[in-house]
């Protein structure tokens, strides 16, 4: 004969006592991290001129987001109205116009070596970009050419 076992206190208590512990942890987590971490820089309008940044992350129109390989080093200088990138394989270059946070880059000319893999993938997302965004945000270290329409983004540290 089996013995009759019913659900009863002494199962719900261990079961309690866990989600008590869990919530509390939690609790304490981020009360610890709220209280120590230091507020990143908010971003918002940035002058683009007389500046260099280093790409290391952008989206896809699909929203999907990569991260630039470290053997890959994509850049961007901004001068005199003037862009030029580096894709880590091609050179590009273009006139930018910028208002507040609008941008308009293009059209944009680049030269045509051909690249291995992964400096071919993020040099074409690099340039199929380059071509759609119309918002720059920005701060002391970060850079975000945006699409406002769409997913499209780049994202730059600070080079200089």
């Amino acid at each position: 004969m089996q013995p009759v076992t019913r659900p009863g206190r002494h199962r719900r208590r261990p079961l309690a006592r866990l989600l008590v512990t869990v919530l509390a942890l939690v609790a304490l987590v981020a009360a610890c991290g709220g209280a120590n971490a230091t507020p990143s820089p908010s971003l918002g309008p940035i002058n683009l001129d007389g500046t260099s940044w280093r790409l290391i992350g952008y989206l896809s129109p699909t929203g999907t987001h990569f991260t630039v390989p470290a053997a890959v080093t994509p850049g961007a200088m901004f001068s005199g109205g003037q862009l030029k990138a580096q894709t880590g394989c091609n050179d590009a270059n273009g006139p930018y116009t910028q208002d507040g946070t609008s941008i308009a880059i293009g059209p944009i000319s680049s030269t045509r070596k051909a690249c291995q893999d992964p400096i071919a993938t993020v040099e074409t997302a690099y340039l199929a970009a380059l071509s759609v965004v119309d918002t720059a945000v920005g701060n002391d270290s970060t850079l975000l050419l945006r699409q406002s329409s769409g997913f499209t983004a780049l994202e730059f540290v600070r080079a200089n």
